[in-house]
Formats: structure tokens, C-alpha cells, sequence
């Protein structure tokens, strides 16, 4: 993660009002789908919402937001816009947007991202949770989050409370959680690894150590981080 100067988004560019921002954000970094209609979460979307009369230009405000002539050959910026702070003294996070993947951090380190070479199923769904305390974290590291199976009732029922708070999401929220939540459920639980931690073994998630080693260390820590975040907030 490089150091972020003055690309960061305000409070101001993500609040819920701002419906070029989340259309943009859940469309392209959420891994959703209607398993029964078959359909990938943009297009499951698009059959319940007309976008088009909540946004009129949403390609206008894309080509502002993720200017391609800036990108390299890769589709990643120099300079990325980007969400960051600090939460806790144990945590702090960033969110970079690029034009071929949305990028996360947790202190500095590299948890995933939502791109053609994609790396998600991060966070426990106790974890992100946790997060909750802090005002729109829920859904911007939803998609780091990985649900287990017996998690998916809360988990879709914790995405439609919060996707109420989005107008062109609301009415359909229910359906528009549920697709969400196939995009996040993992086939194998997580587990704690002794002297590491809590870890995984899904397929493209940075916690899956036996697969991915060259993560060992960076999760260690993050695992220690999380553990005291958790506690602080009350869990």
C-alpha cells in the first residue's frame, strides 16, 4: 500500500445519499448472484431496480471517478481516490479505488481485492461486525467478508437492514441481500491455528496460509489486531 495523499474521499462522497458512489461501489465490488435465475448481482439487480431513475449519468460519474487515461496497463492508478482512517490504536484500514479492482488494507497490510484476480473471504462475520460501530464500514468491507453457512440468515438479514438506508436499494433489499450473501458464503469454515491465529482454507482468501504462505506473517499479526479490536468494541 502506498502512501495516500490528497486522493482521499470525504464523508461527504460516501454518504448514503450519494447514489452514484454506492451503485458504483456494490456493482463492481460485490461478488453476488441469483443462484436460481442464474444471474450476477449487477444484472440481478437491474431486474428489480430501475437505475436509471435514481442516476442519469452513471457512466459520466464513473469516467470522473476512475479516469482511464490515468490508469497504467494493469488498470491500477498511481494515485488512487481512496477511503482510510484510523479506527482504533489496534486498527486502521484503506479502501483504494482502481480501474480494474478495488484494493483493502488493514494496517498497511493487504487483505484482498475485487478485481479480475481476486482475493476476498478475509474477515469473520463476528469481525465485520465489529466493525459495524463505525458509520458505513459494514457494507465497504462487506465484500472482504466471508459468511459461513450457518451465518446466513443473520448475514442477509444484517446486509438488508443496512441496504434500507440506500434509496434505489430499499424497497428490494431483501432480494438484493440474499444475492449478496451467495457471494460470500465459504464452503469451509474458519478455524484457529495454533500460534497463528484465526485462519482459512477457501480458495482466494489471504487467510488460507497453507495455500498462500507468503501471507504467514501479515496474518499473525492482523489476527492479533483483530482479536484486541473485537474486545474493545464489546464482543
Amino acid at each position: 500500500m502506498k502512501e495516500i495523499d490528497n486522493q482521499l474521499l470525504t464523508k461527504k462522497d460516501i454518504e448514503f445519499t450519494n447514489l452514484n458512489f454506492w451503485e458504483y461501489y456494490i456493482f463492481f465490488s460485490y461478488r453476488g448472484f441469483d443462484d436460481e435465475k442464474e444471474l450476477n448481482l449487477d444484472d440481478a439487480i437491474r431486474e428489480v431496480v430501475d437505475i436509471e431513475k435514481y442516476i442519469s449519468s452513471p457512466e459520466e460519474w464513473y469516467d470522473e471517478f476512475c479516469p482511464e487515461e490515468d490508469a497504467d496497463e494493469d488498470g491500477l492508478f498511481e494515485n488512487p481516490k481512496a477511503i482510510a482512517g484510523r479506527l482504533t490504536d489496534d486498527i486502521s484500514f484503506a479502501i483504494e479505488f482502481h480501474l480494474s479492482e478495488t484494493t483493502y488494507f488493514l494496517n498497511s497490510k493487504y487483505i484482498g481485492n475485487q478485481g479480475g484476480n481476486f482475493e476476498a473471504w478475509f474477515l469473520t462475520l463476528k469481525e465485520l461486525i465489529a466493525f459495524d460501530k463505525y458509520e458505513k464500514l459494514f457494507l465497504l468491507l462487506l465484500p472482504m467478508t466471508g459468511v459461513e453457512e450457518s451465518e446466513r440468515e443473520l448475514a442477509e438479514t444484517l446486509v438488508s437492514e443496512r441496504l434500507k438506508s440506500i434509496s434505489m436499494f430499499a424497497e428490494h433489499s431483501d432480494y438484493i441481500a440474499k444475492c449478496i450473501v451467495n457471494g460470500l458464503i465459504v464452503d469451509k469454515p474458519f478455524y484457529t491455528m495454533p500460534a497463528v491465529g484465526i485462519v482459512s482454507d477457501t480458495n482466494h482468501s489471504v487467510r488460507n496460509i497453507t495455500k498462500y504462505p507468503r501471507y504467514k506473517d501479515d496474518v499473525i499479526e492482523l489476527n492479533k489486531a483483530l482479536e484486541a479490536f473485537v474486545e474493545n468494541v464489546g464482543f
